[in-house]
């Protein structure tokens, strides 16, 4: 295949530019003239089955007026104490944003509700609008937006009003992720064009790379929006991944097929027969190296949390658009340009300072002492590897808040003038199997519930049935007593009576450790309390709804996720590369390599946000993304190394191929590493948490496979396990 590609390429450049051409004016056909998907719900992200799912499916059927997806917070704040213009601004503010959005409104105009929504020194106060849709989609942010420009149209003088909750936190996330989108893009483009500009010396050498990519780019940009109006959940957050990837593992491609191009020139081979030969034996090599990562993506589909398994199919087709872009079209536009491709130093200029000096003594070493490079590497990395397994993730999602937004603005209130779990409470729900007539029976179940789930450290207040005011709610006036009376069913007990609503205020912050801490044990109590009413002869089933139950599930799917994607990822790429070097020890060190720099770089990224930066550690999502890219983008480098090493190996002794591998592809892939490094690196343009960190430690584990696994330990892997085969007598020939 790559024999016949290759000649293609050598004699046909412009066909193919000419094919590519005809593509990329179909998509903007597309683009221009295509339809826009409507705003949509991206639903549930946890799995169907999710015991957080059931919970919120029971409660829209047993409280439709009260049950929320999302919800979005009005909060008006008067240091000087609110006004009773304030109180009517905020109640025909709270009617319009239910209008506007169709949602069931909670606003201090009840009576009931003043002690929930007004903070006790009354310079705060809240209205909650009830939404149906995902806090993260473009139903809700439509919604938020409708909600906004209401409450920014005509506030009293000196009320300060801010949009927050699960809703607004969504909306200013969704915006922020827009503007990193740019952000990231605009950095890579200039990171990837500076780097090329200093790796060739040439300004056409460095645009052949970047144009092929960026034509790639744009049109997986026009697949994913073709797939968007096709009914794919596709996010902001997945085109920033996909920016950065394409450019960081296309341009290496590319990086890789022309290193070799201009090696052929260098020997006195023509265009024609150099294009054709850079083809036949760089093409294994790139195709081998892109299906790790293709792979290794694709097994993200296999995940149960929507988003990752979304992420996995989307990153896994467009990183396929940009392998095809660096096997055709980039060959097909280096070979029509000919020599101006060099320009101005040509193609047989002086070599770089590192072909010249720094990877001959770097060789020089590792071939002199393989035993100790290898030794004093694989400790090394398998300290900080070891010390990684003591992590703890971080699945505070209030972290995320986007600097300078409306939702973190107004979070900030709610936490000076209200309970700290005020904005995101927890409904516990008791299904019973059978309806239950007794209204004191009823009572009774709820009391014990609040009375033993009230009395825990950290809980702030308990909603119930018995106690509907909550248990810091005060006495309630005759009018307000008949009014509870006639909304307590709706708000506590379902039609049918088999569903008995509690309502959990934690005062802990709603993702921290200790609130889920809190969460559990209200479950354990309910549990009993289920028990004891099962010992009766009736069954009951005990679930919970709310942001800490939820970011519960999550952490349970995602360490199930972790475990699987690792276990088929790490199967996938060993496949892969024993199938093109044909050997099994060198194929299992590669792997093990990129794991140990994968627990190294999880290791260094936590000490340095931690204590450089002033975290509480690695968002958990950043484990995953940088598994998959560090173990599969890493086995790149090492099979362009070690297919070279073999290659070699065949005209010489051990020590000389290792040595001339060494520095015939320490330039090309140091380049190509520093390039991947800094577009993944580029991520921490974007401002949000999850891409600084997820930026950082992906550049840093790409850095460490670069520069320390791939000149060091699988060479010195290499001449190793040879000198043993050798005195074992197990010597076998290897292909490639």
């Amino acid at each position: 295949m790559f024999t016949w590609l290759g000649e293609l390429i050598a004699r046909r450049p412009l066909l193919i530019i000419l094919a590519w051409g005809l593509v990329i004016g179909g998509g903007v056909i597309w683009a221009v003239l295509g339809a826009e998907a409507p705003p949509g719900d991206v639903g549930s992200f946890l799995p169907a089955d999710s015991p957080h799912n059931r919970a919120m499916a029971l409660l829209r059927e047993a409280f439709p007026t009260i049950a929320a997806r999302s919800r979005i917070v009005i909060i008006a704040q008067r240091r000087t104490g609110l006004t009773p213009e304030d109180f009517d601004w905020l109640a025909r503010a709270a009617r319009a944003a239910g209008d506007a959005t169709e949602g069931r409104v909670l606003s201090p105009a009840l009576p009931f509700l003043m002690p929930r929504l007004v903070s006790r020194d009354q310079q705060a106060a809240m209205a909650v609008v009830s939404l149906s849709s995902n806090f993260i989609s473009p139903a809700t942010k439509a919604a938020v937006e409708r909600v906004e420009a209401i409450v920014r149209a005509d506030p009293p003088a000196g009320l300060a009003v801010e949009i927050t909750g699960t809703a607004g936190i969504g909306r200013d996330y969704a915006i922020h992720t827009a503007r990193a989108l740019d952000a990231t893009t605009w950095v890579t483009v200039i990171a990837v064009l500076t780097i090329l500009i200093i790796v060739y010396r040439s300004p056409v050498g460095a645009l052949i790379p970047l144009v092929s990519i960026g034509a790639s780019v744009y049109l997986a940009f026009v697949m994913l929006a073709m797939l968007t109006v096709a009914g794919w959940d596709i996010s902001d957050m997945e085109r920033i991944f996909a920016v950065v990837l394409i450019f960081g593992a296309g341009v290496d491609y590319a990086l890789f097929w022309i290193a070799r191009y201009r090696e052929s020139l260098r020997a006195g081979f023509d265009f024609d027969l150099s294009a054709a030969a850079a083809t036949r034996q760089a093409g294994p090599s790139i195709l081998a190296s892109a299906a790790t990562t293709i792979c290794g993506l694709t097994c993200m589909v296999a995940t149960d949390l929507v988003p990752t398994r979304n992420a996995g199919r989307v990153l896994a087709a467009v990183l396929s658009i940009a392998l095809l872009a660096a096997l055709t079209l980039s060959p097909a536009l280096a070979r029509l340009l000919g020599r101006a491709l060099f320009w101005p130093i040509g193609p047989g200029g002086r070599p770089s300072i590192g072909q010249r000096l720094i990877w001959p003594a770097l060789a020089d070493r590792v071939t002199r002492r393989p035993g100790v490079s290898l030794l004093v590497g694989t400790l090394l990395l398998g300290g900080l590897a070891l010390r990684s397994l003591s992590i703890q993730p971080r699945f505070d999602a209030l972290s995320e808040l986007p600097p300078d937004s409306s939702s973190s603005r107004g979070y900030d209130i709610a936490r000076e003038h209200f309970s700290k779990g005020q904005l995101y409470s927890n409904a516990l729900l008791l299904h019973f199997e059978q309806p239950t007539a007794a209204m004191s029976d009823l009572k009774s179940i709820s009391r014990a519930v609040t009375d033993r789930a009230g009395a825990l450290e950290g809980v702030y207040d308990v909603y119930s049935l018995d106690a509907p005011l909550g248990g810091s709610g005060g006495g309630a006036t005759p009018l307000v007593g008949t009014l509870l009376s006639r909304l307590t069913r709706e708000f506590y007990l379902s039609a049918d009576s088999r569903v008995l609503r509690l309502e959990i205020l934690i005062d802990r912050e709603p993702f921290s450790p200790e609130a889920m801490a809190i969460v559990d044990k209200v479950r354990a109590i309910a549990g009993e309390v289920a028990a004891e009413q099962t010992r009766a002869g009736r069954g009951t089933e005990v679930l919970l709804a709310g942001p800490t139950p939820y970011v519960i599930a999550v952490r349970s799917v995602a360490g199930r996720d972790l475990r699987r994607v690792m276990l088929l990822a790490t199967a996938v790429i060993v496949l892969i590369v024993l199938g093109l070097i044909r050997d099994v020890p060198l194929t299992l060190f590669m792997v093990l390599a990129t794991w140990l720099t994968y627990g190294a770089t999880l290791c260094l990224s936590e000490w340095f946000f931690v204590h450089v930066m002033g975290l509480g550690g690695l968002d958990w999502k950043v484990r995953l993304i940088v598994f998959v890219i560090v173990v599969a983008v890493g086995q790149d480098y090492n099979i362009f190394l070690v297919t070279r090493l073999l290659q070699e190996r065949a005209r010489g002794d051990d020590a000389e191929a290792a040595r001339r591998a060494i520095i015939s592809t320490g330039a090309v892939i140091s380049s190509c590493g520093i390039i991947m490094a800094a577009t993944l690196g580029s991520l921490w343009a974007g401002g949000l948490s999850l891409l600084k960190q997820t930026g950082f430690t992906l550049a840093l584990g790409i850095l460490i496979d670069t520069f320390f696994v791939r000149p060091l330990l699988i060479p010195s892997f290499f001449m190793v396990t040879r000198r043993w085969k050798r005195r074992a007598g197990l010597e076998q020939g290897t292909n490639v």
